[in-house]
């Protein structure tokens, strides 16, 4: 009986085995060393800097930086476009209005009442017009004017205040 016991425990040790090395693959692996690489410059041959590549302007092309003759300054394209910046914020938001509703710009009348370069607040109404118009709420995003509000609705003052930011210097009257 201890013999058959014994021949029975060795069946189940070697079907258990089989079974568990199929669910975890067991591999004997031999592990190779990893190689190194390494360059040595040429006689001829001076080793890249990062940002050591100035123009003439003193703008660096591997940081991204070309000349703008325009603002005659190293400018990133993609931080502040080459362009010759326009202080006519009034201009920008009547045209930002516009682009908004597809209005003609020559039938309207635009007035900025509040302004802190970042945030503006002001009237709009047509010129033809002798109704009073509506007001307008206005932020700059990336450097050009975006309507947030227009019209003469109520607005949701908690919304300009905690997603938008606007100062209550700009909201006064508004969300008093």
């Amino acid at each position: 009986m201890k013999k058959l016991l014994v021949v029975f425990l060795i069946i189940l040790a070697f079907f258990g085995g089989y079974f568990l090395s199929q669910k975890y693959n067991f591999k004997i692996e031999t592990k190779t060393p990893t190689p190194t690489l390494t360059i040595t410059p040429t006689k001829n041959q001076e080793p890249f800097n990062v940002g050591g590549d100035s123009d003439e302007h003193g703008c660096k092309a591997s940081a991204g930086n070309s000349w703008c003759e325009i603002l005659k300054k190293c400018v990133r394209p993609w931080e502040e476009p080459c362009q010759e910046k326009n202080n006519n914020d009034e201009a920008d938001i009547k045209a930002a209005l516009v682009k908004k509703h597809g209005w003609n710009s020559d039938d309207i009348i635009v007035t900025v009442s509040e302004n802190n370069g970042s945030y503006a607040r002001g009237g709009v109404k047509e010129k033809s017009s002798e109704v009073g118009g509506g007001m307008f709420l206005a932020m700059k995003k990336s450097g050009d004017w975006e309507i947030i509000f227009d019209g003469n609705g109520s607005v949701n003052c908690d919304q300009l205040k905690n997603i938008y930011q606007f100062p209550q210097s700009i909201l006064q009257g508004v969300c008093d």
